[in-house]
């Protein structure tokens, strides 16, 4: 296995609850607040040779010579206290827990530092899941990916798996992940600014504004794709992205998801969600999900003040 830095990943264990992208805690705040560390999304990357990142989300796969496409592996691991977080991995089959427990597992050194894996499967490991997959690979793998992550969090360790597809389907019939290129803000209805992540929106305290989501342009925003069912036919799909919100103190959302309008519905007029933030400054973390595994985020920073 090749390592570059650490990850972690965005879908929490059973034991959790089966909430997606949130970190097990002992209270009940909405999982829209991050008050302690959390991971909200990981984002799988198919590499070109000779390692780099290619526009496709999910990774060949070639059954006849036993070989994956390498991928890296990026998460959105978040802390209000920032700290470095420690991670020790697993692959192996999927699970119905999310644990790589009672099923042949290989184990992945431990890794500190950025969130950041990049993965070479071996051959064994290919044919292991083909022989697992109740398909037998058609149209492809799935790979689970568990983790267990700390980085001195008083609510540690924070355990979570990630599907990794790969596919024996034609490039044109293949995922590529969503870019939030930046956040619309508004307020009333009316344009208030864009911002690109890392940026900082100004607003002011105790009033409610709109948050809309934008997609980077062609493949990188809404894809339009062909894909064969199990009859053998191909039918022509067009994805439906959901945006998860999520902040920390003092801002706070009035929702946890919401989906990308459908082609010919109108445009909400004042976003497709609205936050309301206290004064002083927090984070904003926008997750895009485009229903085929691709990923994509946005994080940008909020301070209110008066004026």
């Amino acid at each position: 296995m090749l390592f570059h830095g650490a990850g972690v990943v965005a879908r929490i264990l059973a034991a959790c609850g089966l909430v997606t992208a949130a970190a097990c805690t002992p209270d009940f705040q909405s999982p829209r607040q991050v008050t302690d560390l959390r991971v909200l999304a990981i984002r799988q990357e198919a590499l070109d040779e000779p390692g780099d990142t290619s526009r496709f989300a999910d990774a060949s796969v070639d059954f006849e010579a036993l070989t994956a496409q390498p991928v890296r592996v990026r998460a959105l691991v978040v802390d209000p206290n920032a700290r470095d977080p420690v991670v020790h991995g697993s692959l192996c089959a999927p699970t119905d827990s999310g644990r790589c427990d009672g099923v042949p597992t290989f184990d992945l050194p431990t890794a500190s530092g950025e969130p950041k894996i990049t993965l070479d499967v071996p051959s064994d490991f290919v044919a292991l899941a083909k022989q697992d997959d109740r398909l037998k690979g058609f149209g492809g793998i799935r790979v689970q990916l568990s983790l267990e992550a700390s980085d001195g969090d008083p609510h540690d360790p924070v355990m979570a798996s990630k599907i990794l597809l790969y596919t024996t389907a034609p490039e044109s019939m293949r995922n590529q992940n969503p870019d939030v290129v930046g956040l619309e803000i508004t307020r009333d209805g009316a344009h208030v600014a864009t911002v690109a992540t890392g940026e900082t929106v100004v607003v002011a305290p105790g009033v409610e504004y709109g948050v809309r989501p934008l997609l980077g342009p062609g493949a990188s925003g809404i894809e339009e794709y062909d894909a064969v069912d199990l009859t053998g036919q191909t039918i022509h799909l067009r994805e439906t992205p959901r945006y998860s919100f999520f902040s920390t103190v003092p801002i706070d959302f009035d929702r946890d998801d919401a989906d990308e309008p459908l082609p010919g519905q109108p445009q909400p007029a004042n976003g497709i969600a609205r936050f309301t933030a206290g004064a002083g400054s927090g984070s904003i973390w926008v997750v895009a999900r485009d229903g085929r595994g691709g990923i994509g985020w946005i994080s940008v920073r909020c301070t209110a003040a008066s004026p």
